[in-house]
């Protein structure tokens, strides 16, 4: 986990709705029958344990928590055998009936939702005056709990539930659905990774009682912390205010703690109204501006400045990835979830990588010749110099073995299309680099440098591999040094860091000056112009990239996994032993 400043803010709640491990019905709420029982009795159920009580087709198997609008139980319903959610309104709201009126209209609203990321309401039911309603159940974690414990995840892994956060937002507002309450604590995450976001259509009904102790001292709550200006305010919302607060949930989840902290409630919700939360780019610098460009503008104050919708994020995303997933294009009414390869062999990983790097064999040399002679002129003439003129000195201080046994050509451009000719002969590229050191042919020396860098990946060859990228990756001239970087990427992950391998990867995706230019912006009064590294890479190299890029997420997915199994069987001991209970929505 990437590290960030401690977390602030309110106790953590435990997370009893999301995913089951069991088939989810996808058919229509069903409204449990009302029995004749009055609601009298309602008083006196709430107040003892309902472990192994029936409420209707559910079986209370015990008490998960307790939060401001209901306890929750973990339950069986009986008809197919599997394990849900069962939130029971508190005594106090079950008096109020316009409340109750209320709570019905939002959850028939929130049953109409079918989402992947969305936690699926299945019934809604009165028994014995207990109002009552079953939902999915997920033995994992809330988004809090999880930062409480490991801090901020690397980046693979907060664009995994940021993705998967947005398009659930998308499918509810596309149903006419704003949430009103995103905060960590309503984004379930199971143990593979998923992402639920939870309690869709009753936030509202739970802020109409939570707004009334704003101004209380020592007041603590999820929501303040997360609340749009125009929430505060008391504006009318729309879809909006969920973007503004999935924006600052994703804040926390990048930095490790909300924008905004304060003594009291209403100290927080102010500065949600004035103060501009602190630069993400600079208490993360190893992120891509560019995401923290993203997270700012969510959070924008005015929601007129803000993203018009969830899948405007999602494209602009899209951009912060270097592989391009087609899955990005797909309606936000389908999961969008990071590429998995567990049904790809692992020990193909290095043949699928470098046969992507390497030159297609069934090229006629005559088209590999042309090919190289067409990119030699258009860098030659077009950058070459720039470049060459502004690289790190002495780039060859590290000597290749010389070459032997190969004919001296007359110049350094017929010694490569020689060596062309050669494909796979290491040699015969190692020529090039040892008869002509000049200056002057250091474009063809590189260009074979570049061949040998690949050979000696497929070879298995890493150290001489790496020190040909190493040298590569601190060449001004962006091409060489995408294809340093790149190569880098493609090592690291081989050698089994993919951590280091996806800080590369990142390094290749962040926009960089071109040699040679200044911060003072152009005559003509438009942008600094920008390169984006991974955009100099040739399409091979890139498929490597992508490749490589799949490989980090999934095993780095894996580690997660790992560390979460980890995380959910001390939950379990300790519920096992008779610890404390966590609370609930």
């Amino acid at each position: 986990m990437a590290k960030g400043p401690s977390t602030g803010g309110p106790e953590d709640r435990r997370s009893t709705a999301g995913t089951s491990q069991q088939p989810v019905a996808t058919g229509p709420l069903r409204t449990a029958p009302t029995p004749d029982g009055l609601r009298t009795g309602a008083e006196a159920l709430l107040s003892e344990d309902l472990q192994e009580r029936m409420l209707g087709e559910f079986r209370m198997l015990r008490r998960l928590g307790r939060g401001g609008m209901a306890e929750v139980y973990l339950a069986e319903q009986t008809s197919l055998k599997r394990n849900v959610a069962v939130k029971l309104l508190h005594k106090d709201r079950v008096a109020d009936a316009s409340y109750v009126a209320r709570f019905k209209t939002e959850a028939m609203a929130a049953g109409s939702l079918s989402h992947p990321n969305i936690v699926q309401v299945l019934v809604i039911g009165e028994q014995d005056g207990i109002q009552y309603i079953a939902q999915e159940y997920v033995p994992g974690l809330n988004l809090r709990e999880l930062l409480a414990r490991k801090g901020p995840p690397e980046l693979a892994l907060a664009l995994r539930i940021i993705r998967q956060a947005a398009n659930a937002l998308q499918a509810a507002h596309n149903a006419g659905i704003v949430h009103r309450d995103i905060k960590p604590e309503n984004i379930m995450i199971t143990r593979k990774g998923d992402v639920k976001v939870a309690d869709f259509g009753l936030a509202q009904l739970t802020q109409e009682g939570e707004r009334l102790n704003l101004t209380q001292d020592g007041v603590t709550m999820g929501t303040p912390l997360y609340m749009s200006p125009e929430q505060v305010n008391g504006s009318k919302v729309d879809h909006r205010t969920d973007i503004y607060s999935l924006g600052v949930t994703c804040y926390h989840l990048l930095s490790g703690a909300p924008p905004f902290r304060g003594e009291t409630a209403v100290s927080i919700a102010l500065q949600h109204l004035k103060d501009e939360p602190e630069s993400l780019e600079q208490l993360r610098s190893d992120l891509p501006p560019l995401l923290c460009r993203i997270i700012h503008k969510m959070m924008a104050k005015d929601p007129d400045q803000r993203y018009q919708s969830a899948q405007a994020i999602l494209k602009d995303l899209k951009r912060v990835t270097a592989d391009g997933d087609a899955k990005d294009d797909a309606p936000a009414d389908h999961d969008v979830s990071e590429p998995r390869l567990s049904d790809k062999p692992a020990g193909n990983a290095v043949v699928r990588i470098l046969r992507a790097v390497w030159h297609s064999p069934d090229w006629p040399v005559s088209r590999q010749v042309w090919t190289v002679l067409l990119l030699g002129l258009l860098i030659g003439g077009a950058s070459a110099g720039v470049g060459w003129v502004t690289r790190t000195a002495d780039p060859f201080e590290a000597r290749l073995p010389p070459a032997s046994g190969v004919t001296k050509k007359e110049s350094a451009a017929g010694q490569y299309f020689y060596a062309v000719q050669q494909k796979d002969n290491l040699e015969a590229w190692q020529a090039v680099v040892d008869y002509f050191p000049a200056s002057a042919d250091a474009l063809f020396r590189n260009y074979a440098e570049q061949q040998m860098a690949t050979l000696y990946l497929t070879k298995r060859r890493y150290d001489e591999a790496q020190a040909i990228f190493d040298r590569f990756a601190e060449y001004n001239e962006p091409q060489f040094r995408a294809f340093g970087l790149a190569g880098q990427a493609v090592l690291w992950n081989l050698r089994g860091d993919c951590q280091r391998s996806q800080q590369v990867i990142d390094k290749l995706r962040s926009p960089v000056k071109p040699a040679g230019t200044t911060d003072q912006p152009p005559a003509d009064g438009g942008p600094i112009r920008q390169t984006v590294l991974f955009d100099m890479l040739d399409d091979k190299m890139r498929s490597a990239v992508a490749e490589t890029m799949h490989r980090n997420i999934e095993t780095l997915n894996q580690q997660m996994s790992h560390e979460w199994d980890e995380i959910f069987k001390k939950q379990e001991h300790a519920e096992a032993g008779g610890g404390p209970s966590g609370e609930g929505h």
